[in-house]
């Protein structure tokens, strides 16, 4: 088969279109991958995860395709109870960036680029404890 010499760089084009779109569809896979278990707290805008026995808290990014049934459920537990910041269960897959990258607000021991999540419950069960985090002068 003999492809027309005008073709070529039209092959070319959408052969580098395409590594592109490949490279740029997950943009956080070179992120060591992990699935976290913890407390969900969706307030103002913040997205945060405190995984179970831990007192680590994460800053969650991540589209609202995935973000947006465990956001809503945050916000709407928040809003019965009367209560700001009350958080749902929830496991969220993602890259795990720790330290967290510039631009990230002070206090967050990582970034979690969800790819998944799923919303487990309203409470935490017994064996998920969200251990609180150390305080200066304690």
């Amino acid at each position: 088969m003999r492809i027309p010499r005008s073709s070529i760089p039209v092959f070319g084009l959408l052969s580098l279109l395409g590594v592109s779109a490949c490279t740029s569809a997950t943009p956080y896979a070179d992120l060591p991958q992990t699935t976290v278990r913890g407390l969900y707290v969706s307030q103002d805008g913040a997205q945060t995860l405190r995984p179970c026995g831990a007192a680590d808290i994460h800053w969650i990014t991540g589209s609202d395709a995935v973000l947006e049934p465990v956001r809503t459920r945050s916000e709407a537990r928040s809003m019965a109870l009367g209560q700001p910041h009350q958080g749902v269960y929830a496991e969220v897959s993602g890259g795990l960036e720790t330290p967290p990258a510039e631009g990230v607000p002070v206090g967050y021991d990582g970034v979690l680029h969800a790819s998944h999540a799923t919303l487990l419950a309203d409470h935490l069960p017994p064996s998920c404890v969200a251990t609180a985090p150390a305080t200066a002068g304690a």
